[in-house]
């Protein structure tokens, strides 16, 4: 299960393709059709936070500054992050699974957040 965060609900809503592929998995399977899930947590390597920082610039609301503040600085410094060689690395095992598993998470935060 997802586990959402603080002033990301955004982010956590979009995880819908995650509760209709698992969806898919019982509905397709019945054809053979099979459905994985790479799940990647947060990758400093890409331009995400960049990106979304930007968009995100003036839209926090005066009465969530100080909380915002707060809940925006524990990311500034992760203890576990995603490599981009983590990610190439689910969808390897997801591409060659024949277990059944559906959810692979990506990198040492989204194993620590599927525990």
């Amino acid at each position: 299960m997802w586990l959402s965060e603080s002033l990301v609900a955004a982010h956590t809503a979009s995880k819908t393709a995650t509760g209709f592929t698992a969806s898919l998995v019982h509905e397709l399977g019945e054809f053979g059709v099979h459905a994985k899930l790479v799940e990647p947590g947060y990758c400093p390597d890409t331009r995400f936070a960049e990106n979304s920082g930007s968009r995100m610039a003036g839209m926090i609301p005066e009465a969530y500054g100080a909380y915002a503040q707060s809940v925006l600085a524990g990311f500034t410094q992760p203890a576990h992050v995603t490599k981009a060689t983590d990610v190439a690395e689910a969808v390897w095992k997801a591409a060659n699974d024949v277990s059944g598993q559906v959810r692979f998470p990506a990198g040492a935060d989204a194993v620590a957040l599927f525990r």
